[in-house]
């Protein structure tokens, strides 16, 4: 398939590269009929034949026996083109643009080899005959194939890399999606219904048991959203500060915690994805609260200003110390991946993320973005 960033160059540049060089021909060549007619009528079946392959459906455009046939005509009309006239190895710029986009690996090889020929011959045009003149020719043609196959294979590589890339970061935000909505989910669950074991009365155990329906049902919920789009579902409803809101409220009610919310600003206009980042970030800080901290109160503070997005989650728990170690470096069964995922989570949109905190003076965690 073609690269969209290619369209434009295939659409325009064989037009212009052969208008430039048939203006260029009628002013050498005016008067010498028997010269100029065949080469304007060669310009004219390439200027056509490229039309063609434009006005074919996409289906047939990315065939391999379509981009082979178009390509090897292409470039026998460059070679007629060049043999005529040396200045027609201009037109290589725009063969090579359609061997680098739509011929497939390894195949591009191929055709661009073949054009690097064309174009060498073109540039070899004015040695002649004698040794020393095949001897050149044969160096530029090597060169020019030698040089083009190795960009070809710069590229391929480079393209390896990306998608690696890629697919590294499309792992480490399906991770961070798991950890945000089901093992969070099964953390909540397990937690309640240790309470629920060792709840004094029917009343408080009951409590908890419902709570841990509840989540159990969230987390189902969550988790066949998840397959569908990966958005929060809060997010489907309602804007930030309102979905914040609503955490800190639900989570309030199932911990017995405070947590005082605040929200000032315009963060209602938020991209998607910096919406989701941020309010996944309060996710996790409240679930490390409620696991780790022993907090008595917490408070959650949203801003937004022409700067950016702020929100801090600040609790006054026994707190830890925040300098990197093993845990904060490698994710274990036992947790750890908390700070990793609001980290990672949090420069994925570009912003950057604080932890303040020292054992027994309680913890903030703030994540910003700028606007």
């Amino acid at each position: 398939m073609i690269d969209p960033r290619w369209r434009t160059v295939l659409t325009v540049t064989p037009y212009v590269v052969l208008a430039v060089l048939v203006a260029f021909t009628l002013g050498v060549q005016w008067g010498e009929w028997a010269q100029l007619v065949p080469t304007l009528l060669l310009c004219a079946v390439t200027t056509a034949w490229i039309i063609v392959w434009h006005r074919l459906p996409q289906r047939l455009r990315e065939h391999p026996v379509a981009i082979a046939v178009f390509m090897t005509g292409l470039i026998a009309l460059s070679l007629a083109l060049v043999l005529r006239d040396s200045w027609f190895g201009f037109l290589t710029i725009a063969v090579f643009a359609f061997a680098y986009s739509i011929v497939p690996w390894p195949w591009e090889l191929l055709a661009v080899g073949a054009t690097a020929v064309v174009a060498g011959l073109a540039q070899a045009s004015p040695l002649g005959w004698d040794t020393a003149g095949i001897v050149g020719a044969i160096g530029i043609l090597l060169l020019n194939v030698v040089a083009m196959c190795g960009l070809s294979w710069s590229l391929r590589l480079a393209e390896r890399q990306v998608n690696l890339r890629a697919t590294e970061q499309e792992r480490s935000r399906l991770a961070r999606e798991i950890h945000d909505t089901l093992a969070q989910g099964f953390a909540g669950i397990v937690t309640q219904l240790q309470a629920a074991e060792q709840a004094p009365d029917d009343a408080s155990r009951a409590r908890h048991t419902q709570a841990a329906i509840a989540l159990a049902r969230d987390g189902l919920a969550e988790a066949r959203r998840s397959v569908k789009a990966l958005r929060p579902a809060a997010l489907d409803a309602m804007r930030l500060p309102e979905a914040v809101g609503q955490l800190a409220r639900t989570w309030t009610e199932r911990t017995g915690i405070p947590c005082d919310v605040s929200a000032s600003g315009d963060a209602t206009a938020l991209p998607t994805d910096v919406e989701v980042a941020l309010l996944r970030t309060a996710q996790e800080a409240l679930a490390n609260v409620e696991r780790h901290a022993g907090a008595r109160r917490v408070r959650l503070t949203l801003r937004a200003d022409a700067t950016g997005t702020r929100l801090e989650v600040r609790d006054d728990g026994r707190g830890f110390d925040p300098r990197p170690g093993p845990v904060a470096r490698e994710p274990s069964d036992q947790g750890g991946y908390g700070l990793i995922a609001m980290r990672e989570r949090i420069e994925s949109v570009a912003g950057g993320l604080v932890v303040e905190s020292r054992p027994g003076h309680g913890t903030a965690i703030r994540a910003e973005v700028p606007a």
